[in-house]
C-alpha cells in the first residue's frame, strides 16, 4: 500500500520525530511505501504534496495535538491514533489500518466521529485539543520566564556601567518578559478553540481570554487565569463549531469568519464572564493558588506534593500524564508560584539520564542497541527531553517504569523540600545553566538523587542475566 502520515506531539520536540521514524522504518519491512510529514517545533517538515495525498491509499494521523491542514485529506481513508501506540507497537498500526480507517469529511471529521464518540475517545480528543493550545503557549512562557529571570538576576546586581547598561535597561527586559506572559493566556485559549472549530475560532477566543484575565474589567481584582482561558477556549470552540454548521446562503458565508463569528463569540464571552463566570472562576483560581503555596511551604505537605507530581512526570515519559503535570507547572509560573515548575523540572530529566547511565554502567544487562543509545539518551536528558527513555521502557516496561517513577518521585520530593523554583517551562540541567533556577546546586542535587535511585533500581531489577530483546 501507499501510505502517508502526519505526526505531531504537544511540544513538537521528541515524540513527533520518534513516531515518524518508527513509521518510516516499519513500513518497508511490511512491504508498504510511506511518507511522513512532521509538524514539530521547527514547523512543518517533509511536507506532503498534492500528488502524495492523491496517490495515497491510507493516511495515518499520529498526533496528541490538533494537526494543521487536516482539510487536505477530505475523502481519504484516515486512521487516527495517539503517538504512544505508534512507539509501543508500530507493526500493529499497519495491521489495523484497513479495518479502522475512516473516510474524512469536511476536512477534520470522519464518518465515525460524526456519528459520535464514546466517553474515552471524547476525553482523548478533548485532551488533544487542549494540548494544541498548550503547545502554542509554551514558547511564550519560555520567553517570559527567561527574560524575567535574567532581568531579576542581573538587574538587582546592576550598577551604572554594569555590562555597559544602566539598571533601567533591565527594567525594560523585565517588561518584555511580562508582555510574553500576558500573551500566553490568549494564545492558550485561541489555539484550544482553533483545534475544535478551525481558524474562525481564533480571534473570538483570544479576545475572550483577554477579557477573562482582566481583573479590572471583570471587577474581581484579579483575572480568572489559565482556568478561565480553558473555559473560554472550550466555549468559543464549540460555539463556532455550531455556527459553522449553519446552512447559510453562499453570499453570506464569506462574512461568517470575519464578521458574524468574531462578534458573536466575543459578545458571548464578554456577557458570560462579566455577568456570570468571572467571579466564581476567579475565586477558584485564588483558592487553588493559595492551596499550592501552602502545600509547598510546609515540608510535611511539600513532600507528598513533590512525590505525586514527580511520579506523574516519570510514569509515561512525555505522555498524557506527564503533560498534565508539566502543564500544571507551566500554569503555576504564570500564577506566581514557580516552585511547582521546580518540582516538575527536577523530575523531567530523571528517566533519560538514569536509563542512559544504566546502559553504560551495566552493559551485560542491556542489548547492544541499548548500549549504543546510552550516550544519546544522556544527551537528551541534559536538555530535558524525557522521551529519550521511551525505547528502554518499551523494551522492558516491568523493570524500567517502576525504577523511573521511583527516581522521579524522589527528585520531585527533594525539589519541594528544598524550595526549588524554575521560571522557564522546561526541565533538566539545561534550565539551571540558563539561569532560570533559584538555587542551581540544590537543583542539580535533586536531579542527581533521582537519577541515582533510578539507575540503581533498574540495574538491580534486571539482575545479572544478559538482555536479549532490543528496541
Amino acid at each position: 500500500m501507499k501510505i502517508i502520515g502526519v505526526t505531531k506531539c504537544p511540544t513538537g520536540i521528541a515524540h513527533t520525530y520518534m513516531a515518524a521514524e518508527r513509521l518510516e522504518l516499519m513500513a518497508p519491512e511490511l512491504g508498504h511505501e510511506i511518507k511522513v510529514e512532521t509538524q514539530g517545533s521547527q514547523g512543518t517538515e517533509n511536507r506532503l504534496s498534492e500528488n502524495d495525498i492523491r496517490e495515497a491509499d491510507y493516511v495515518i494521523i499520529a498526533a496528541d495535538a490538533a494537526i494543521d491542514g487536516m482539510e487536505r485529506f477530505r475523502g481519504k481513508k484516515v486512521y487516527k491514533t495517539p503517538i504512544k501506540p505508534v512507539l509501543k507497537n508500530t507493526a500493529k498500526i499497519f495491521q489495523e489500518i484497513e479495518a479502522k480507517a475512516m473516510v474524512a469529511e469536511e476536512g477534520s471529521h470522519t464518518k465515525k466521529q460524526s456519528a459520535g464518540k464514546g466517553g474515552a475517545e471524547a476525553e482523548t480528543e478533548l485532551l488533544r485539543q487542549l494540548m494544541n493550545g498548550a503547545s502554542h503557549m509554551i514558547p511564550f512562557v519560555v520567553v517570559g520566564g527567561m527574560f524575567l529571570s535574567v532581568s531579576m538576576a542581573l538587574g538587582e546586581s546592576a550598577s551604572p556601567g554594569f555590562l555597559a547598561v544602566s539598571p533601567v535597561f533591565w527594567d525594560k527586559i523585565r517588561s518584555i518578559g511580562e508582555m510574553a506572559f500576558a500573551l500566553m493566556y490568549p494564545v492558550l485559549a485561541g489555539f484550544f478553540a482553533c483545534a475544535i472549530a478551525g481558524r474562525a475560532a481564533l480571534a473570538p477566543a483570544m479576545i475572550g481570554a483577554m477579557i477573562a484575565t482582566d481583573g479590572a474589567l471583570l471587577g474581581t481584582g484579579e483575572g480568572t487565569g489559565f482556568l478561565g482561558c480553558i473555559v473560554v477556549g472550550y466555549l468559543v470552540g464549540h460555539l463556532v463549531a455550531w455556527m459553522n454548521s449553519w446552512k447559510v446562503p453562499k453570499s453570506v458565508r464569506p462574512m461568517m469568519p470575519i464578521f458574524v463569528i468574531p462578534i458573536a463569540g466575543v459578545s458571548m464571552v464578554a456577557f458570560l464572564f462579566l455577568c456570570l463566570l468571572g467571579e466564581p472562576i476567579t475565586f477558584v483560581m485564588k483558592g487553588l493558588n493559595q492551596l499550592l503555596v501552602r502545600l509547598s511551604a510546609s515540608p510535611s505537605t511539600a513532600v507528598p506534593l513533590g512525590i505525586v507530581l514527580g511520579a506523574m512526570i516519570g510514569v509515561d515519559m512525555g505522555g498524557p500524564v506527564n503533560k498534565v503535570a508539566f502543564f500544571f507547572g507551566v500554569a503555576s509560573i504564570a500564577e506566581g508560584n514557580p516552585q511547582i515548575m521546580g518540582i516538575a523540572a527536577s523530575a523531567i530529566a530523571v528517566a533519560p539520564l538514569s536509563m542512559g547511565a544504566a546502559a553504560m554502567l551495566g552493559k551485560k544487562r542491556f542489548s547492544e542497541e541499548e548500549q549504543k543509545a546510552g550516550i544519546y539518551t544522556i544527551c537528551m536528558g541534559l536538555i530535558g527531553i524525557s522521551e529519550g527513555a521511551i525505547p528502554f521502557a518499551t523494551a522492558d516496561p516491568k523493570r524500567v517504569v517502576p525504577s523511573v517513577v521511583a527516581g522521579s518521585a524522589v527528585s520531585g520530593a527533594a525539589a519541594a523540600v528544598l524550595g526549588i523554583t524554575v521560571a522557564a517551562p522546561h526541565g533538566g540541567p539545561i534550565v539551571g545553566l540558563l539561569g532560570a533556577v533559584n538555587h542551581i546546586f540544590l537543583y542539580f542535587l535533586c536531579i542527581f538523587l533521582g537519577v541515582s535511585l533510578s539507575t540503581v533500581l533498574v540495574l538491580v531489577l534486571k539482575g545479572d542475566s544478559p538482555k536479549k530483546n532490543s528496541f
